[in-house]
């Protein structure tokens, strides 16, 4: 069976390793982002190796030598990476977040 991508948004593919930090703030945690995936007017998608609730509200936070920018958002989804996804680490989960601001995010994110 054929992968058959139904997004109505485009998205932008990004670089698979930002130049900077990409923090996950959750619950008091703060979760390292490693691989980047895409982004959309909508929100952003990543890699992380472990699985993360639906629905929680976040925080992802962008910082390197030039910037510091915090966007607020919710998982709004969250599943297990097919083992053909580009730049995929082994075991990894994938999460696709809705954010309230993605362009100010975008502006600052090297695109692929």
């Amino acid at each position: 069976m054929s992968y058959q991508e139904k997004r109505l948004i485009p998205r932008i593919q990004l670089g698979a390793v930002p130049p900077g930090a990409v923090t996950l703030l959750m619950q008091g945690r703060r979760i390292a982002v490693e691989r980047l995936r895409d982004i959309s007017h909508a929100g952003i998608s990543f890699f992380l190796t472990h699985e993360l609730p639906e629905s929680e509200g976040v925080t992802l936070e962008y910082q390197d030598s030039h910037v510091k920018l915090e966007v607020f958002g919710r998982i709004a989804w969250c599943s297990q990476a097919r083992a053909e996804a580009a730049h995929a680490p082994q075991g990894a989960y994938l999460v696709g977040l809705e954010l309230l601001s993605p362009m100010m995010l975008y502006a600052v994110l090297p695109k692929a």
